[in-house]
């Protein structure tokens, strides 16, 4: 069984450090430092508008620095992958959230419209899938981090809690299978299905019918962190002709995003050969 060791993860370490933005920085603090997740929530407020929604490129594929639900959608991921639970349930961040997932903004009878549903979009550098067409049908944001956070800080009484609790019902418990057919250990490819998007631990049921592929998965993680010297960066070895300056620039801290990904994978999978957090 590979893990990684102490000497990688402290190389991963200082590229993180030179090349993430700041709520990524903070995000690894959070995850493997002793960090403390208010420090993620106040960082987060720095792309929180106005009217509780989030926008300015906290995904960096799309720079538009308006509200919309995927964006919000993509902040409250930021806060599920804390595990943790605020006290203050009043926080401006919290409670802006709430407002702006209320205030029907791109609001749909079952949810909220999607990333490329947003004309404004075509005001800013994006990535394709952000793209508006006015001729195109509306897509839709996925709803299940929305309506776990309203479910988890949203005021029971309220039409928001309600509209959650009727999504909710129509929600699969079970994740979908993707097709790992193709699945190729050796590569990294954000945004291809792995063995891990089914199996996300190892107390997972599906485990033993999995564990073939979800060990390669963790071999090649090792393997390929173990490679790396300096932060690659998705997409440009590609030259994907839609990438301009800011998208090229943005992609060095998602990588570093990726990091942190992947070595809480290897955790949770006792693929360290060291103890966290690292102080």
């Amino acid at each position: 069984m590979k893990k990684l060791s102490l000497d990688d993860f402290m190389k991963l370490r200082k590229l993180v450090y030179r090349g993430a933005n700041t709520l990524i920085f903070t995000q690894w603090r959070c995850a493997f430092e002793n960090g403390n997740p208010e420090d993620v929530l106040n960082v987060l407020a720095c792309y929180q508008n106005e009217d509780g929604g989030f926008g300015h490129a906290l995904d960096a594929n799309c720079w538009n620095p308006n509200s919309s639900p995927f964006m919000t959608s993509f902040a409250v991921g930021v806060i599920d992958g804390l595990d943790y639970t605020f006290a203050d349930r009043n926080h401006p961040v919290l409670r802006g959230i709430l407002k702006y997932l209320a205030s029907g903004d791109y609001a749909t009878e079952t949810g909220w419209l999607g990333m490329a549903s947003i004309p404004t979009n075509n005001d800013y550098s994006h990535a394709p899938w952000f793209h508006y067409d006015p001729a195109a049908e509306p897509d839709a944001t996925d709803p299940k981090n929305l309506v776990r956070f309203i479910l988890k800080y949203g005021e029971t009484d309220s039409d928001l809690y309600r509209k959650a609790l009727n999504i909710e019902k129509t929600l699969s418990k079970n994740k979908p299978i993707p097709d790992l057919s193709g699945y190729d250990p050796t590569q990294f490819i954000c945004w291809e299905p792995m063995p891990t998007d089914i199996v996300d631990s190892p107390d997972s049921p599906l485990y033993p019918e999995y564990k073939d592929l979800v060990e390669a998965e963790l071999d090649g993680i090792v393997d390929r962190l173990h490679t790396i010297q300096e932060l690659p960066v998705p997409g440009i070895d590609d030259f994907a002709d839609w990438l301009d300056n800011r998208q090229i620039i943005s992609c060095y801290p998602s990588t570093c995003g990726f990091f942190i990904m992947q070595i809480e994978l290897l955790k949770k999978f006792n693929r360290l050969n060291f103890f966290l957090p690292v102080t």
